[in-house]
């Protein structure tokens, strides 16, 4: 007996040092990936900063927005991250995933379950295995005189019925050897599906910080475009004033009273379409911040400005900064999902062993369940081997392949698009931010215009109709830059999207390309 315990043991050693194979398939670089660049190239009119002085520009890479300097701002964006309910259902989505890496892990280890069981069981003793044994409980076969005779002891020892209770307290434990990897493909590719639910959740909340910071910098330029709008408003009531007078006395024709009366109405027209726009976009921020409409007067300030921030993005930014947008980190996890599954599809077609083991006590008092002589215990090695299933495995290792080939091309894809669209917002960054330094001279010289033709005035020399046209110029120009500065942060934010983030070193990013 001793000998055959140790055989059972040896087997089980052989069997549990071999469960270490594995059916995934080693898979090449996907070549959009291969040929990457090492730099984007500068944008046009840009200038390579070094590399000192990128590292000294960089950006908290964690909390990047607070470059912005704008404390109401950084209380908005903190706001959101923590209220808002698409971020919410995101991390929700998040722990469904990790319950599901753990489901698929289970496996890994043993089932143990405990059981406690009472039967009771009252049947006539002719019937069954009464009857199989020769109980007939006074008929049949005595009552034709064909068994033993009525004093006989063995025809005493039968009642007319059985009944019995019995009581069982067990401990069950089954278990399969994960010979062929099949399990462990099942939970690698569990936890990388999670991992690419997490890397979604970045996305969503990168998203999200960014509507927060576009939101607040549409409203601070709306709100300045509304002011602006209503002081050219007033500016050209004083103009039809003065040219309604001129025409009075035959000084100007007809058509310029019309012109600037035209003028004033297109004006006037205008305000409520900003005052609407600032409205809705109020609205959205509330939305934004998981608030009914009105309530996010408590977190905007009465003063706002257009958060830009001057800092410079240097050119000739490494290409692995690629690697710590969210998406495409997430399409390389899934990537690497499909690839595991295509190891336990290739383990479902193989042979399974599995362990199952029984021991407990069994009596027919509850009192004895506790005596050691009523202990049982069983042992069973069982092995399974699929021979025919109608092509059905073999049809989910060609869909498990198919699914590897679409993730590697969408992987592929996602680069190839984040690629484009950092190419692309750093050239539009700086052609805003061109632009930003045209209108804002554009905005100088109205200035200086207007306190000129102010300081003539009050001098005497200058007439009232070139003062107030000076200073609709130099309004006009205020509401240009007021549109500008809006742009230009909606630029920048398209460059922190299409980073994933802040620019930092390449080195500080982690690589997600798990296939290699």
């Amino acid at each position: 007996m001793k000998t055959d315990r140790l055989a059972v043991l040896a087997f089980l050693a052989v069997v549990l040092a071999v469960t270490g194979c594995s059916l995934t398939p080693e898979m090449s670089t996907p070549k959009a990936e291969e040929e990457l660049p090492d730099r984007f190239e500068a944008a046009p009119g840009d200038t390579t900063l070094p590399a000192a002085a990128a590292d000294t520009a960089a950006y908290n890479a964690t909390r990047w927005w607070t470059g912005y300097d704008d404390p109401a701002l950084t209380a908005l964006v903190d706001t959101a991250l923590i209220a808002n309910l698409e971020l919410e259902s995101a991390r929700a989505r998040v722990e469904e995933l990790a319950a599901q890496f753990r489901i698929a892990r289970a496996p890994l280890f043993p089932s143990v379950d405990a059981n406690g069981q009472i039967s009771y069981q009252n049947q006539p003793a002719n019937t069954g295995i009464g009857g199989a044994i020769g109980g007939d409980g006074g008929s049949g076969e005595a009552e034709r005189g064909d068994g033993p005779p009525p004093g006989d002891e063995q025809s005493q020892q039968f009642s007319d019925r059985f009944e019995f209770t019995d009581y069982q307290a067990t401990l069950g434990l089954s278990y399969e050897l994960d010979f062929w990897g099949r399990v462990r493909s099942q939970r690698e590719a569990a936890l990388s599906q999670y991992f690419a639910t997490a890397a979604d959740l970045q996305t969503a909340r990168l998203s999200v910080i960014s509507q927060a910071i576009s939101t607040y910098a549409q409203i601070a330029s709306l709100r300045r475009r509304v002011r602006l709008g209503e002081r050219a408003v007033g500016l050209l009531e004083e103009r039809v004033a003065v040219t309604e007078d001129r025409y009075a006395r035959g000084l100007v024709p007809s058509f310029q009273l019309y012109t600037v009366r035209q003028n004033l109405q297109a004006a006037q027209a205008d305000q409520p379409d900003l005052e609407r726009r600032l409205y809705e976009a109020q609205s959205r921020l509330a939305t934004l911040l998981g608030r009914f409409a009105g309530e996010q007067r408590t977190v905007l300030p009465d003063s706002m400005a257009v958060p830009i921030n001057p800092e410079p993005i240097p050119a000739g930014l490494p290409s692995d900064l690629l690697m710590q947008r969210p998406d495409v980190r997430g399409a390389a996890l899934r990537l690497e999902a499909a690839r595991q599954e295509i190891g336990g599809a290739r383990a479902e077609m193989l042979p399974r062993l599995s362990l199952t083991g029984q021991s407990g006590t069994q009596s027919s008092e509850l009192a004895d369940l506790v005596d050691p002589g009523q202990v049982f215990a069983s042992f069973a090695g069982q092995l399974t081997a699929p021979l025919f299933q109608g092509g059905r495995l073999r049809a989910n290792l060609s869909a498990a392949e198919a699914r590897y080939r679409q993730q590697a091309a969408t992987y592929e894809q996602t680069v190839l698009t984040a690629f484009q669209e950092v190419k692309a917002s750093l050239v539009a960054y700086e052609k805003q931010r061109q632009r930003h330094r045209k209108v804002q001279r554009q905005v100088e010289t109205a200035r200086d215009a207007f306190e000129t033709q102010r300081d003539r005035y009050e001098r005497g020399v200058g007439d009232v109709l070139s003062l107030i046209d000076a200073e609709r110029t130099l309004v006009q120009a205020r509401t240009r830059l007021a549109s500008v500065q809006l742009a230009i942060v909606n630029a920048r934010l398209t460059l922190h999207r299409a980073l994933g983030g802040p620019w930092t070193k390449a080195e500080s990013v982690d690589d997600p390309r798990l296939f290699r």
